[in-house]
């Protein structure tokens, strides 16, 4: 297994992300790139950011289990960034969800 897709099974909400688009695709994750894996995991990040979404919903605290459900977002975002800036590529650019954000992974 690749070690960026070993780092990504070790995300949950990128592992949902990328079991449910591999089964879309008809797909295995070993048929994504790297490329392909770093932008869902900039998507994912995003979502963390999300007004009205869960995982949103679930870093500000906003939740039943609000103080449980905030350290697993904040510990997600972590991962996410950690992988973000491990593979993504040296291109001086950050995705259109990370800029919409205003978030750079640094």
């Amino acid at each position: 297994m690749r070690a960026i897709l070993k780092a990504a099974s070790k995300i949950n909400e990128l592992s949902y992300t990328l079991d449910n688009i591999s089964a879309d695709d008809g797909k295995e994750w070993d048929d994504y790139t790297d490329a392909e894996i770093v932008d869902e995991a900039e998507y994912v990040l995003h979502t963390f950011y999300e007004d009205g979404h869960y995982n949103g919903q679930a870093l500000s605290g906003d939740l039943e289990d609000g103080e449980y459900d905030q350290k697993w977002a904040r510990g997600e975002v972590r991962k996410l960034k950690a992988l973000i800036k491990k593979y993504k590529t040296a291109d001086g650019e950050y995705s259109p969800w990370l800029r919409s954000i205003g978030q750079a992974v640094k």
